[in-house]
């Protein structure tokens, strides 16, 4: 290629090409739009494939409950379970269509009763048919999420004015986790961004509300309630802290409102319905669980095995059907996931707070950013210190990580590197054969979880490092796509 007489090399005539290409395609909503769901509608096909043909339904113990549903029996009041109230609803909804056709409908399943000694396996033709309804059901989910990350793109990435580059982020890093058909946390990472983009648009009552239902859903959202505290504190022109407390009192007492309402609403309902002592255990049972396998404590006994007198071993557990490490330091795993758990989120407030210090009485930048990366932050800190780490859990985070632009280019390139070596790292211990080598102790397989759980670290350091290297003035944060 020439330009004014100079002949280019070769590559860059074919960046410019690309470049040119990637222009038209951003420069037209109807040429975005086609390209989006053109590529949400391949790379769904390909993970709906794969769990046919692989037959990698959700979690088996989504059948059990909708086995117990179909004869009668309610969770919380008629046997005891696991999850926070929300999440036993998108459990038992994929039931309900069934319930009609005797053939396929979820049954109580012999594979569940008495003790569970080893990965259940209930009755495939039943199985498989509550595992692709629960899967439709999670594509809808998937497109509303595409469909409200493309409409916050703007706010969050000016440059992106058809939310292109962020659609297609979401989109690549779901599929790269290839969890999104066989468990529910994409609900909490779509009602997670609903609460921050509505905290954005001054709708208090929403965002607080969507927060309670994400808290319902997986518990651990609960750890954002004091982002959004303080982002209204960031919001307000006042400089002294009771000031700015008081300016800001009715959008923080409204929202303090609808999070009451729902969560009170849903656990009146669970009491008045006979289950209330359940629901407490269930809470219970989360803080008195066996260290996973996948988990970052976890991880560590892994690397530490080879010391004499360790004592590492894996074993099955039955009551959340997982694999769980045991070793000489499972006596100081409280402990220590606790304390790791207090100093991350200290870390992150601490971060977040410090830039509302830095900035009060100033021209303030803009806090949409600082909002979703404060967010991200503390989801990703109760994951890192919590005593289970399953690639699932970072579906989320994934609809934030598409509208955040930290400030500092290099590190948003290692906020994403992270998060897609910590996708598809994950992924690849899905592998059967991976995973039984893990069980086994392989080294290889440790690395290979080694390596994931770094990533995970590696963006969650990202994200710490923008908030503590804040700057007075953001030049290129919101305006890159």
């Amino acid at each position: 290629m020439k330009l004014s007489g100079v002949t280019l090399p070769r590559d860059t005539t074919r960046r410019a090409t690309l470049l040119a290409l990637w222009n038209r395609l951003e420069a037209s909503p109807a040429t975005a739009t086609r390209v989006l769901w053109g590529a949400w509608a391949v790379t769904r096909l390909l993970l709906f494939v794969a769990l046919l043909l692989g037959h990698t339904y959700s979690d088996p113990q989504f059948y059990n409950y909708a086995g117990k549903l179909a004869a009668g029996q309610w969770p919380y009041r008629d046997y005891p379970v696991e999850y926070p109230p929300l999440a036993l609803l998108l459990i038992l909804l994929p039931a309900l269509p069934l319930l009609p056709f005797a053939a396929i409908a979820p049954r109580p399943d012999a594979a569940f009763a008495g003790v569970v000694t080893s990965f259940p396996h209930p009755n495939p033709l039943r199985y498989g048919a509550y595992g692709i309804s629960f899967a439709v059901q999670m594509l809808l989910l998937d497109a509303l999420t595409l469909w409200l990350v493309r409409r916050a793109a703007l706010r969050f990435a000016p440059a992106d004015r058809y939310g292109l580059r962020s659609g297609l982020l979401y989109i690549a890093l779901v599929f790269a986790s290839g969890a999104l058909f066989q468990k529910f946390d994409l609900a909490a990472g779509l009602l997670c961004l609903v609460a921050v983009v509505a905290t954005v648009e001054r709708r208090d009552g929403l965002a607080w509300a969507a927060l309670a239902l994400a808290t319902l859903l997986k518990g651990f959202p609960l750890l954002a309630l004091p982002v959004l505290i303080g982002y209204q504190l960031y919001c307000s022109p006042r400089s002294g802290l009771l000031a700015a407390l008081r300016d800001r009192a009715q959008p923080l007492l409204r929202g303090a409102a609808a999070f009451a309402s729902v969560v009170l609403a849903w656990v009146l309902l669970i009491v008045l319905a006979g289950g209330g002592a359940r629901l407490l255990g269930a809470i219970a049972n989360q803080t008195a669980r066996d260290t996973e396998i996948e988990s970052l404590y976890g991880n560590i006994q892994l690397a530490l095995g080879w010391l004499p007198g360790f004592g590492l071993h894996t074993a099955f557990s039955p009551p959340d059907l997982s694999r769980v490490v045991h070793s000489l330091l499972d006596p100081y795993a409280n402990d220590v996931t606790r304390l790791a758990l207090g100093l991350f989120l200290l870390v992150t407030y601490l971060g977040l707070w410090r830039v509302i210090r830095m900035q009060r009485g100033q021209d303030r930048t803009d806090g949409r950013q600082l909002l979703a990366i404060a967010v991200a932050a503390a989801l990703l800190s109760f994951t890192l210190a919590f005593r289970a780490l399953p690639a699932h859990y970072l579906l989320a985070v994934l609809p934030l990580a598409a509208l955040i632009r930290l400030p500092a280019a290099r590190t948003q390139r290692l906020w994403l590197l992270g998060l897609l070596v910590a996708s598809l790292a994950g992924q690849c211990l899905a592998n059967p054969g991976v995973w039984q080598a893990l069980v086994r102790l392989q080294p290889w397989a440790v690395a290979l979880l080694s390596l994931r759980n770094m990533a995970w670290i590696l963006a969650y350091a990202a994200l710490l490092v923008a908030l503590w290297s804040w700057p007075r003035k953001i030049v290129h944060a919101t305006g890159q796509g």
